[in-house]
């Protein structure tokens, strides 16, 4: 038993970098689920049943502020992982890694993406508000990009529960994207009265 844990340990201690940057992948991922649903709640007045404006703001908010925070950590953690060693060039330069570079370079990409999107929230809101609007139509972009670069690159979701898991989540994200996308009217002109 001594010796098992021993190896246990020992393993661990090689690979915990690989861990976090597994863990933080997975937050990112709930975080941008959570963020899609709330600002698509925020649109149709769903998320006011539960939180009034102020809070469904800034609960929206704080939700983008973490995911910077997990996609952060997600990158800067590659550095120190030595199961696939990444450079600084080839995490922040898209498709030039060695591993997956197609696939991984989509998460270079939507990294760029949610910099934009968060910065642009943060600080153009109220100022430019048709700046803001459009820079944050790419978020569903960005759910796209995540979406592929999780499944193709995450080695978690190459099989099992939790690729069909992931598969259901992107169900229910289209079916969210389809019903705003509905109820704005992009895809069915409403006629005029």
């Amino acid at each position: 038993m001594s010796s098992y844990l021993s190896a246990a340990f020992t393993r661990i201690a090689a690979t915990w970098p690989w861990y976090i940057v597994r863990g933080a992948g997975f937050v990112a991922v709930l975080l941008i689920f959570l963020l899609m649903l709330s600002g698509i709640g925020q649109v149709t007045g769903h998320m006011y049943r539960l939180f009034e404006p102020s809070k469904a703001w800034a609960i929206h908010r704080a939700l983008a502020i973490a995911l910077c925070f997990s996609i952060a950590i997600h990158v800067l953690f590659l550095l120190l992982d030595h199961t696939l060693s990444f450079s600084l060039p080839q995490l922040f330069i898209p498709f030039i890694s060695h591993y997956k570079s197609f696939w991984v370079g989509l998460g270079v990409l939507s990294m760029y993406f949610v910099a934009i999107i968060v910065a642009s929230s943060l600080n153009w809101i109220d100022t430019k508000k048709g700046v803001w609007k459009n820079l944050h139509f790419t978020s569903y972009l960005v759910l796209v990009l995540v979406y592929f670069h999780a499944l193709y690159t995450g080695t978690d979701l190459a099989y099992g529960a939790f690729r069909a898991i992931w598969i259901a989540i992107g169900v229910v994200m289209l079916l969210a994207v389809v019903l705003r996308l509905w109820r704005s009217g992009t895809l069915v002109k409403k006629p005029k009265s």
